[in-house]
């Protein structure tokens, strides 16, 4: 599919140039670009450079430069990463943005569950998605991004392990679906500390509570750093855990 990104740039800048809870100022739209591509320099860097070569430095302007020179699946990520933080507030106008660049479809998640078991591999490509985010001071995304990564290791543990409840969906459910079941195999095999493995729905609704009240999906709060760095950290240590058993 061959996207207009000219008349899709000019559909988002309409949301981002509104002065409200879509506005992005020419340090935020850099932070979140630098999420698919970490080669752009900071604002203030970006700017200086600009005004040492003769350029504009409009917002419309270079950002637009900006998102001209992303290679084409950079800047399918890019806009997908707008769209999840702007559709709450802005649906209909979003709409219009995804209409064309993805057909009028849902935008394809930044993170995506797997169909096979996770791996080592996988567990660390979702958590440099989850520092890029801290890094970019995303932090409601960084905790989105967690609650994503830990349902995507659950259902992968649950469609290899217990395959007569690959229908529960919700996150707490597989948590303690999960945690019986690798019980029900230590106990197999001797005594251990139960208490550990209980962690696993303790944790998991931990990140699962932090989501529902400061994810960008709900824009009631901003998380705070120290938040999303301890939802990366959890989700990691259940990660680790998980693979041990699968």
């Amino acid at each position: 599919m061959n996207v207009n990104w000219i008349t899709a740039y000019n559909r988002l800048f309409k949301i981002i140039n509104t002065v409200g809870d879509c506005y992005y100022s020419g340090s935020a739209f850099i932070q979140l670009a630098q999420q698919v591509d970490d080669s752009i320099p900071n604002y203030n860097q970006y700017i200086q450079l600009r005004k040492q070569q003769g350029k504009s430095t409009s917002r419309k302007e270079f950002y637009w430069d900006i998102i001209n020179k992303l290679e084409e699946p950079q800047k399918f990520q890019l806009f997908r990463l707008f769209i999840e933080a702007l559709e709450q507030n802005a649906k209909d106008e979003i709409d219009g943005v995804r209409s064309v660049v993805f057909g009028g479809g849902s935008a394809v998640p930044t993170t995506i569950i797997p169909q096979n078991l996770w791996s080592s591999e996988k567990l660390n490509s979702s958590l440099k998605d989850i520092d890029k985010a801290i890094d970019a001071q995303q932090f409601n995304r960084a905790v989105t991004l967690a609650y994503t990564c830990l349902e995507g290791l659950y259902k992968a543990y649950v469609r290899e392990n217990i395959p007569d409840q690959v229908n529960v969906t919700s996150l707490i459910p597989l948590s303690k679906l999960v945690k019986n079941d690798i019980s029900a195999k230590l106990a197999a095999k001797g005594n251990f500390p139960q208490e550990i493995v209980n962690t696993l729905t303790t944790l998991t609704n931990g990140i699962a509570n932090s989501r529902n009240s400061f994810s960008e999906s709900h824009f009631d709060k901003d998380a705070n750093k120290w938040l999303a760095m301890y939802a990366r950290d959890l989700t990691n240590s259940i990660g680790r855990l998980l693979l041990h058993f699968v």
